[in-house]
């Protein structure tokens, strides 16, 4: 296996009616999709499409939408082997409801699994036969056990902090339980808003500079429309500009970018400005369809590069 991720996984069901409802009024359903999501297995849906061979950790339910994120993964050719699945379980799943000018809301039902995969219900010894691990720390227990163990067994490893400090206090993890997984991380990848609140600066130097002092590997940046800026280990930095092209959605764009540092960066070893390019072209064309699992194949990539 190439890369074993663990984290976050949902399935979200968009249900596109005629106008959203007020208080006590109703609406019209006029189309209801099944779309998986979750920002960790996007990121390995994406590896995956590039040609890594991935499998993924995550506990799901053995409801409708467990066992259709597992026949997704089926298709995508991820191993789900070692997928927890809990009997009578529910699935971290969202209901979003769509009007047709775009107007939305969002319902989210944690549910009775994702939160509690125990750390005695992961098997360690398959992500240390790996080349690469990749975890958004949530669950934190079972991530930040998996960062260490991929360490101790030699791999690579990358965090993706994919939302700020208040909604990981809200998984249960608080900001002195991030810096300390630093330790075991190879390329952390936190967002805009996680990162400021992290190291209280927008100074992207002062923030890499704090940083370093809790990661020893590269540091990954990623700013939407203002590109992405990258500090390796010896704190040089590295700026890539956003693509232009045809953008339709971008939602997922930050997930395909991820995923494809994991692939060229941390897998095939390229450098950080040429894996930085590959990531921002797989990010673009992510935004030239619609949903998060947009993300591009390899011939895809190879073709905007032509």
């Amino acid at each position: 296996m190439n890369i074993v991720g663990l984290g976050s996984i949902a399935m979200d069901t968009i249900l596109n009616v005629d106008v959203l409802p007020k208080e006590d009024a109703f609406c019209v359903i006029k189309s209801t999709r099944l779309l998986p999501g979750g920002s960790g297995a996007n990121v390995i849906v994406q590896a995956s499409r590039l040609g890594a061979s991935c499998g993924f950790i995550a506990k799901i339910g053995n409801d409708m939408q467990g066992k259709e994120l597992l026949r997704v993964f089926d298709k995508e050719t991820i191993d789900h082997r070692h997928m927890v699945v809990q009997d009578s379980g529910t699935t971290l799943h969202t209901d979003i409801v769509v009007d047709e000018t775009g107007g939305k809301f969002i319902m989210l039902d944690m549910g009775d699994c994702f939160l509690n995969l125990k750390t005695d219900e992961v098997d360690y010894s398959y992500i240390s036969n790996a080349d690469v691990f990749y975890t958004d720390l949530m669950p934190y227990s079972s991530a930040y056990a998996g960062l260490r163990a991929a360490k101790q067994a030699g791999l690579k490893t990358a965090f993706n902090m994919q939302v700020g400090l208040p909604q990981m206090k809200g998984f249960g993890i608080d900001k002195q339980q991030i810096l300390e997984s630093l330790a075991y991380v190879d390329l952390f990848a936190p967002c805009r808003e996680g990162l400021y609140q992290l190291c209280g600066t927008e100074d992207l130097d002062v923030c890499a500079h704090l940083l370093h002092d809790y990661c020893p590997g590269t540091l990954l940046f990623t700013l939407g429309s203002d590109g992405s800026v990258a500090y390796d280990p010896s704190g040089k930095k590295y700026r890539q500009e956003a693509l232009s092209g045809n953008i339709i959605d971008t939602t997922g764009a930050g997930d395909s970018y991820m995923g494809a540092m994991l692939y060229q960066y941390l897998l095939q070893k390229r450098s950080l400005s040429e894996s930085m390019e590959f990531a921002a072209i797989c990010a673009l064309l992510t935004c030239g369809g619609t949903g998060a699992r947009s993300c591009p194949t390899l011939e895809a990539v190879n073709g905007y590069r032509a």
